[in-house]
């Protein structure tokens, strides 16, 4: 064995870059100063405790029917040594959605891990734990003696845990989950809690004075915090991430009277509002100072006047205060059938979202996406969206996405300016005019052009992917041949399929570009020219 083995940041960096496997367990099985180290990286992550169970001799367990691995015969007390050895090896425990169900190994059944735990405790069997994320050791819906072990693999060590509340749980048993943090999970830096039972939310009263290293805290679905421990989130001066939901009872529709000084949440970076209605995010908005927050998003349910979409923007600018650090914004109307009010299910029954709503989101010049999906029927017009061109010149994904038809003025031939201007835009979705033979877009007398030439220059437009929403569209308008030219890069095109008339002609246009493209004459330098040409109606 050479000797540079024996130094331990040696076989660390080798150890690093094995990506298989495979091949770690190769090098495990190589010589004694690669063995440990090599079987503590692969035990480091786990997202199922079934691995840990096989390690017991194949004769004392097997997988039955129902998929779950059970004990045929009790194992001795020396045959759980290497459970406990490699168990102690794991550092990060939880589940992993990126591995299909084909290459999961099976889950051992309850009254195995029953066995385990009765055996060696949480906290002994997994010394090292530091992510902990509690569904892989219990799942069940509805509360069962099970979810009490949660409080065992509580320890100072433990940086991350994540658990979803039970169906059914007793309002004790929070409660002394909740004490059990404090008084033992001293070094917790990431916590995530949701619920899947339905009906009235759970309320959760977290003692924030006593975990203000947190760096990440998600409340989510339906579990809520208290009235006065939202007022208490000022206190997580290290909070980084921050996704809540909100209700009603949280107080935050409240008179801002009641509390003269908002809220300051100088490092958080990412927010994250789910509501029933908007008016919670905005009210929750005004009470906080988030002077370096780069990305925020917003899922609410129940239709929202543009009024109350105008007051949220505006409160944007309240809580964010430098207009320099917010990156991506996004907001979302998931509307649900079971809880939409009838008298609204028709959304041609609203009033439109003018352009002048969302115009104080361009004093954000750092903005590389803005979504707002579902919120209601646009009216946007050009100005708006050459305006935005200037704003937001390394914007990367802008979407107004309405599934109504909406009544919105945009011309392609703006389009086509914001798309060519905003060199690093890859995604867009916007309902505009192609029943018009558009002008191709020029550079301005403020902006420089390569060569001295006004005219456009398609080899740097990188438009990818573009949803026309409910676009018009005339065979006259030449748009194959203009999208073609325009965006080389274009790669999808896709429409909302209603009314017939434009899903057919949507279609035709798709076929046409590719075929375009089959044909490559997006290479020919001269067809810029030749379609200027043939756009007679352009006054350039």
């Amino acid at each position: 064995m050479h000797r540079a083995l024996l130094v331990d940041d040696i076989v660390h960096a080798i150890l690093q870059n094995v990506t298989s496997a495979t091949d770690m367990i190769n090098f495990a099985s190589t010589c004694s100063a690669l063995s440990s180290p090599a079987l503590d990286m692969l035990w480091c992550e786990q997202w199922n405790l079934g691995p840990l169970i096989m390690c017991l001799p194949q004769d004392t367990w097997e997988v039955r029917d129902d998929g779950f691995i059970h004990l045929s015969r009790e194992p001795l007390p020396a045959e759980w040594e290497r459970v406990r050895l490699n168990a102690s090896r794991i550092r990060r425990l939880y589940g992993n959605p990126r591995v299909t169900h084909p290459k999961r190994p099976p889950k051992p059944h309850s009254r195995v891990l029953q066995q385990l735990f009765a055996l060696f405790s949480p906290i002994s069997l997994f010394p090292n734990l530091h992510k902990l994320d509690f569904q892989v050791v219990s799942d069940r819906p509805v509360f069962s003696p099970d979810f009490l072990l949660l409080r065992q693999f509580l320890s100072p060590g433990l940086e991350m845990l994540g658990f979803v509340l039970p169906s059914g749980i007793p309002v004790h048993e929070v409660e002394q989950l909740v004490d059990a943090l404090r008084a033992q999970a001293s070094g917790l830096r990431k916590l995530v809690i949701s619920a899947i039972h339905v009906g009235a939310p759970c309320q959760i009263d977290l003692p924030f004075n006593k975990m203000q290293q947190l760096n990440l805290l998600a409340i989510l679905c339906n579990v809520c915090l208290t009235r006065h421990n939202v007022a208490d989130i000022g206190l997580l001066r290290s909070l980084r991430l921050l996704a809540l939901t909100l209700h009603g009872g949280s107080g935050v529709l409240e008179d801002l009277q009641l509390r003269d000084v908002p809220l300051e949440l100088s490092a958080l970076n990412c927010l994250t509002l789910v509501a029933d209605r908007l008016q919670l995010c905005t009210s929750f908005l005004l009470r906080v100072v988030t002077p370096h927050v780069s990305n925020i998003s917003i899922k609410y349910t129940e239709y929202a006047a543009p009024k109350e979409v105008g007051k949220f923007v505006l409160s944007l600018h309240a809580s964010c205060q430098s207009f320099a650090s917010l990156e991506y914004i996004s907001v979302q109307r998931q509307s649900s059938l079971s809880r939409l009010d009838l008298n609204h299910l028709d959304l041609n029954f609203y009033d439109p979202f003018p352009s002048h709503l969302f115009r104080p989101l361009l004093k954000f010049r750092g903005l590389t996406t803005v979504q707002f999906m579902d919120v209601g029927k646009y009216c946007l017009d050009d100005a708006f969206i050459d305006d935005a061109a200037v704003a937001w010149p390394g914007i990367r994904e802008l979407c107004f996405a309405s599934k109504e038809t909406d009544d919105s003025t945009v011309t392609f031939a703006a389009m086509l300016s914001l798309a060519s201007r905003c060199r690093s835009l890859r995604v867009l979705q916007l309902t505009f005019d192609v029943t018009h033979k558009p002008r191709l877009p020029h550079c301005r007398e403020s902006e420089d052009a390569p060569d001295g030439r006004r005219e456009l220059w398609p080899k740097q437009t990188a438009l990818q992917r573009l949803h026309v929403g409910h676009s018009k569209v005339l065979r006259a308008a030449l748009s194959p041949w203009v999208l073609v030219v325009v965006f080389p890069n274009l790669v999808d095109i896709s429409w909302y399929r209603t009314p017939v008339s434009d899903n057919i002609l949507w279609q035709e246009v798709f076929e046409q570009v590719g075929n375009l493209r089959k044909k490559d004459l997006v290479t020919s330098a001269c067809l810029p020219n030749f379609i200027q040409s043939l756009l007679q109606d352009d006054l350039s």
